[in-house]
């Protein structure tokens, strides 16, 4: 049994799933069934049961699990403070940004890339919470609540302000206040949009018709007049046919933050790098405004 063969097994105890084991540790899906078959034939024993659900640890993975995590736990706890002490200029940096498009962090991007060309940018794109301490990523850009932090090993700075609103079409609400179409309300699923401040769904007095998860989706579900939606403001800057739905108000809802684990903070290439993204400080404000906080 080796490090790879633990690292299957925490990741499909994890994901549940072949497919998103397999991603996170950047193989194929017959690489982790073989790896797994492989683990279960010298450990004589079954690790997980194939149910329609996913991968469920069996007694003998709840047994092992504990051990793999504290070897994970040191492994990468040493690589953390190996990488946090060098001061080269190169070497790879993984970036873990949202999925919603910020042209300002491609061009920062780029403009590093000109400048440090003996550093290689690993970057992912989710909204899925990022570990930096299991070296996950080096440095995230992540949207969190105005009431919550960054975890106490993390190092972060705000890079600015987060609004959200209900935002319509204009031709939609135009025909709408004519009586010529219905108004409806885009929800969401459960728990997958926090709302914040903003008033509640259920005060548009709305009914609501469509359900579509993800930012992007539902901006371009607006702009294709299929409702009403809850979206963060600055993605709205850059469509003139998209507005508030009069009467309510923008909220504020949290930051962008800029993060990297504490103890990377001896890297020079990280810190080069979190230098660089902390400069879209500035160009929030200036893009989009200094948005109110409540």
């Amino acid at each position: 049994m080796n490090w790879d063969d633990l690292k299957i097994l925490l990741a499909l105890s994890r994901f549940g799933s072949t497919r998103k084991a397999a991603q996170q540790l950047g193989i194929s899906n017959t690489t982790v069934m073989r790896r797994l078959d492989s683990l279960e034939e010298a450990l004589s024993g079954k690790l997980f049961d194939r149910t329609p659900d996913g991968f469920k640890p069996t007694a003998l993975a709840d047994q092992m699990l504990p051990i793999a995590r504290e070897v994970e736990e040191s492994l990468t706890d040493t690589e953390r403070r190996v990488m946090g002490m060098d001061a080269e200029l190169h070497g790879t940096i993984k970036l873990s940004l949202p999925l919603v498009p910020v042209d300002r962090l491609v061009t920062a991007l780029a403009e590093f890339a000109g400048r440090y060309p003996r550093i290689e940018l690993d970057v992912s794109a989710s909204d899925e919470p990022v570990d930096l301490a299991r070296r996950e990523a080096d440095i995230a850009v992540r949207a969190i609540a105005k009431h919550k932090r960054p975890p106490k090993d993390i190092v972060g700075i705000k890079l600015g302000p987060i609004s959200i609103g209900y935002y319509v079409h204009k031709q939609l609400l135009s025909e709408a206040s004519r009586g010529l179409r219905e108004l409806t309300y885009i929800r969401n699923s459960l728990n997958r949009l926090a709302l914040g401040d903003l008033t509640s769904p259920e005060n548009l007095d709305l009914n609501s018709r469509h359900l579509i998860d993800g930012v992007m989706p539902r901006l371009m579900a607006v702009k294709h007049q299929l409702g009403v939606a809850p979206l963060p403001s600055f993605i709205t800057a850059e469509e003139p046919d998209v507005i508030l739905l009069p009467g309510i108000p923008l909220a504020h809802w949290g930051y962008v933050w800029l993060l990297h684990h504490k103890d990377l903070r001896q890297s020079a290439r990280v810190r080069a790098l979190f230098k660089q993204l902390s400069g879209l400080e500035d160009d929030w404000h200036q893009d989009w405004g200094s948005e109110a906080e409540t």
